[in-house]
């Protein structure tokens, strides 16, 4: 972190009645605290107080003072070696920053639709049906398959439940298009489960390491579903970067 904490000043200006009033910067109590937090935010497995305070110019009298505070109100905790790391309240202002993986993929959904005049899925697979989490449709197509989000279809047919399936760790009874699927990273259909639509699915797990989910693309045109499949198999490894990056 650049700069110095412990410069932070206080002054006071008056007001129209004459009365002083505190001007920028801010608190230095508050100046200071969030000093201590972003060091400790940086530092994940742990970050001494001496370690805080050469990071933010801070005397170590204060670092402890300040952590201390922190720790009473839950925004860190202490570790078994006595260093302090992100605590419980950190955790959770960090994870509603954090976008979901449906708010993360819906402009990449939009676009496919968009670009290929179809609609783009993100299912999910329930113990007897596959569910669209969310769905994007072309915003200037005369025509277009359309799923709403919250639609289910069964778990043995069509394009979504083989590129689930492939996603998983491989089996001795997988079918030869799951196995294909697992190979190539895609896989399609037609009129498997909507008479005329045409279909193309790419999971987001490999080898089980992401959820049990696929990105799909459905259209009336096979021209379509084949310009499209190269982005919907990118849209799929954005989506299980972004998974596994959350979890980290």
């Amino acid at each position: 972190m650049s700069g110095s904490a412990h410069g932070a000043v206080e002054e006071s200006v008056p007001d129209s009645s004459g009365t002083k009033r505190p001007s920028q910067p801010p608190a230095q109590t508050l100046v200071r605290g969030l000093a201590v937090l972003r060091t400790v935010a940086e530092f994940p497995q742990g970050v001494t107080v001496t370690e805080i305070a050469q990071r933010t110019g801070l005397h170590r009298t204060v670092v402890h003072r300040l952590v201390n505070t922190l720790a009473t109100e839950g925004f860190v905790a202490r570790t078994a070696d006595g260093s302090y790391a992100p605590g419980r309240e950190l955790r959770v202002l960090a994870n509603r920053a954090k976008p979901t993986l449906v708010e993360f993929i819906q402009p990449s959904l939009q676009l496919l639709a968009d670009r290929y005049g179809g609609t783009a899925i993100l299912a999910f697979a329930e113990p007897d049906s596959i569910l669209a989490v969310a769905t994007a449709t072309p915003l200037n197509a005369d025509y277009h398959l359309a799923y709403r989000k919250g639609s289910r279809h069964p778990l043995d047919r069509g394009a979504a439940p083989d590129a689930i399936r492939a996603g998983r760790a491989a089996a001795e009874d997988d079918p030869p298009e799951v196995r294909q699927t697992r190979r190539r990273g895609w896989t399609v259909s037609h009129g498997a489960v909507e008479p005329g639509a045409h279909a193309v699915a790419a999971p987001l797990a490999r080898n089980g390491d992401a959820p049990e989910a696929c990105v799909m693309f459905v259209s009336h045109r096979s021209d379509s579903i084949a310009e499209a499949t190269p982005e919907v198999v990118a849209v799929a490894e954005r989506a299980r970067a972004f998974h596994l990056g959350s979890e980290e």
